[in-house]
C-alpha cells in the first residue's frame, strides 16, 4: 500500500517548511518517488513511522492510497536527459528541465514581479537548461526575485526554481553583488549584524526599551539578555533597533502576557542571513554557526527568527 501526498500538504502536517520535505526526499530520508501530477508516493508503513516519530496520528483518507503494483505505471517517466550539443550548464541544472517545463505560465502568473524588466521564470528555467549561464549570472533578474517561492509552489512539474535562482546568485562575483547586500554580509561577518550596530549601543537600547515597557504596560519587565536556560532564543532583524526600535516591544508584550521564557543574545543577535539570500554559502554557514553557538551557550530549546 502506498501513501500519496503533496509536498506542501506534508510540510503543513508535520510543521516544517516545504523545502525540508524536499530535502528529506532528495537525501533519501523520506523514501518517496514522484507520482502523478505534483504528488509523491511512499510506502504507507514509512509514512506511519514518520508520524510516530513526530508524535502524530496518520492523516489518512482512502484517496491517499494507491496499490503498490500501480506505483511503476504512475511514476514511470522518460529519465533520459535531453542532450543539447555544445551546451552544458554550470548551474548544475538537470537538462531534462528543458522538456519537463511546460511553459504553461503558471509560475509567471504567480510571480509578484513577473514582467519587471522582462523577468519571467519560464525564460530563466529555459536559459538554464540550455546552458546560458553567463547571460543569467550577468542579468539583474536573480536580484529582483524576492525568493518568495510562489513560482515553485505553483509549478505543475515540480521544477525547483527558487534553488535555481539562488544558484545563479552564487555564481556572481562577490564584488558585483548588489552593494547593500554585499555590504550587509561583510558587516555581519565583521560586527555581528548587517548594519554594524555596536554591542554597547544595542544593549543600551534593549535596556531602555525594557524600562519603557515596564513603566507603561508590563510591570516588572526587564529585557532578558543572555538568560541561561531560557526556552526561546529570539534573534532580531537589525533594521528594527536601527530604525524602528519601538516595533520590538510588540512581541515582547506577547511574551510577557504569555509568561514565556525567552532571551536575546548579546552577541551575534542578527536573525537575517544575507549570506543565504546572496548565494554566499561560506558566509551563510558562519552566520548560522554563530546562532547555533548561541543556542548551545544559553541552553535554549527553540529558535525564533524574525523572517
Amino acid at each position: 500500500m502506498m501513501y500519496e501526498f503533496k509536498v506542501n500538504e506534508m510540510a503543513e502536517e508535520f510543521g516544517v517548511h516545504r523545502n525540508t520535505i524536499r530535502n528529506w526526499i532528495n537525501a533519501g530520508t523520506l523514501p518517496a518517488k514522484e507520482g502523478p501530477g505534483r504528488k509523491y508516493l511512499m510506502p504507507f508503513e514509512d509514512y506511519r513511522l514518520l508520524c510516530e516519530k513526530f508524535g502524530r496520528e496518520p492523516h489518512v483518507h482512502p484517496s491517499n492510497h494507491v496499490h503498490s503494483e500501480a506505483l511503476e505505471s504512475l511514476t514511470k517517466k522518460d529519465t533520459e536527459p535531453l542532450e543539447i550539443t555544445g551546451m552544458k550548464s554550470q548551474l548544475a541544472v538537470d537538462s531534462s528541465w528543458a522538456s519537463e517545463c511546460l511553459t504553461c505560465g503558471t509560475c509567471a502568473s504567480a510571480c509578484p514581479i513577473s514582467g519587471v524588466d522582462g523577468l519571467d521564470p519560464r525564460k530563466i528555467v529555459r536559459m538554464a537548461a540550455l546552458g546560458m549561464d553567463d547571460e543569467l549570472v550577468d542579468s539583474t533578474w536573480p536580484w529582483k526575485c524576492t525568493m518568495c517561492g510562489k513560482c515553485e509552489e505553483s509549478c505543475p512539474s515540480n521544477i525547483q526554481i527558487v534553488a535555481l535562482m539562488r544558484k545563479i546568485r552564487s555564481k556572481r562575483d562577490r564584488d558585483k553583488v548588489p552593494g547593500p547586500i554585499h555590504a550587509g554580509v561583510a558587516m555581519c561577518l565583521e560586527r555581528g549584524n548587517n548594519l554594524g550596530i555596536p554591542k554597547d549601543d544595542f544593549l543600551f537600547l534593549c535596556e531602555e526599551l525594557g524600562e519603557e515597557l515596564a513603566a507603561d504596560e508590563c510591570p516588572g519587565f526587564v529585557t532578558p539578555i543572555d538568560v541561561q536556560g531560557a526556552r526561546v532564543l529570539v534573534t532580531v532583524n537589525s533594521k528594527e533597533p536601527f530604525g524602528e526600535p519601538d516595533d520590538m516591544k510588540w512581541w515582547w508584550k506577547i511574551f510577557y502576557a504569555a509568561g514565556e521564557s525567552w532571551t536575546i543574545s548579546s552577541e551575534h543577535w542578527e536573525g537575517v542571513n544575507w549570506g543565504l539570500f546572496s548565494g554566499d554559502d561560506e558566509s551563510m554557514k558562519i552566520i548560522v554557526g554563530r546562532i547555533v553557538d548561541n543556542m548551545r551557550r544559553l541552553n535554549c530549546q527553540v529558535l525564533l527568527l524574525p523572517e
